[in-house]
């Protein structure tokens, strides 16, 4: 096994009970027959408590659903281990589960509302800020492909924590388009005019081919989104900065604009994050 493949190796999948469709699940057993060498899979079972109390009917899990939730993963022959968590601290739980499993990623659901908007708990938007790894979110309408990689970086600044920020995403970025043979973009957005961006430098540090990267001036949420829709991207990777506290659990920054917007599955890692090697 390659480093890249092993960089994918130990997945953790966010399992909600009060769901009929585990997409988080399903993505990842696609990902087991393409990744070389496959994938072992830790099944974090848990309602978070601000969503049980929104639902009005009551529902049970039992050895049936169980076993129909792992039938696929011996289909296959993938490694899993499971836990069942009832927390009141969801977001720590899962923190808890990544440290003592090693894990390398961790794959959830999002599950859209009948207006087509994201249904992201403000624990779910909390822990994007704080995984010590990277977070897939997988759409319900997305591909199970995985043939165009767009990464989303800030090239203009010398900010410390931005830098690190670029460079974790396009890591990532680069370990997916390795590992699933897929073309790799990459999209800069600036909003000052007066800021365009060295191309030449940006080309050679992001290591993308000329046809393939997206420079445009605006707003970067808009941007980012319009590009991933024109090239058809299967995966978008982006980046937050690294927050603790009340502070991680802050709504409308620029990276939840954007997984508002794409109706696609969407990478995000943090500043802080251990980021795949290539």
């Amino acid at each position: 096994m390659t480093e890249t493949t092993k960089a994918l190796h130990k997945v953790l999948v966010v399992i909600d009970p009060a769901e009929e469709v585990q997409y988080a699940l399903r993505r990842v057993e696609l990902m087991n027959d393409i990744v070389e060498g496959g994938v072992d899979i830790h099944l974090f079972i848990s309602v978070e408590m601000d969503k049980l109390g929104r639902h009005e009917h009551e529902f049970h899990c039992d050895n049936d659903w169980f076993a129909n939730l792992v039938k696929p993963l011996h289909k296959h022959g993938i490694n899993y281990t499971a836990e069942v968590y009832w927390t009141e601290d969801w977001q720590k739980s899962v923190l808890g589960a990544v440290e003592r499993h090693g894990i390398d990623a961790i794959v959830m659901s999002d599950y859209t509302t009948e207006e087509h908007q994201n249904d992201m708990s403000a624990a779910r938007w909390a822990l994007l800020r704080v995984a010590p790894c990277p977070v897939m979110i997988v759409h319900p309408t997305s591909q199970l492909r995985r043939k165009t990689i767009l990464g989303a970086v800030n090239m203009q600044t010398d900010n410390p924590k931005y830098v690190e920020l670029n460079e974790n995403i396009l890591k990532v970025s680069k370990v997916m388009a390795q590992a699933y043979g897929a073309e790799k973009h990459t999209v800069n957005a600036f909003e000052d005019t007066m800021d365009y961006p060295d191309r030449g430098a940006m080309l050679r540090e992001t290591d993308t081919k000329q046809e393939n990267m997206h420079i445009q001036v605006g707003d970067p949420a808009t941007i980012i989104s319009t590009v991933a829709d024109d090239i058809d991207a299967d995966i978008v990777v982006i980046g937050t900065l690294s927050r603790k506290g009340l502070r991680a659990a802050m709504r409308g920054n620029t990276s939840e604009k954007i997984i508002k917007r794409l109706n696609r599955d969407v990478m995000v890692i943090n500043c802080a994050a251990e980021a795949p090697q290539t």
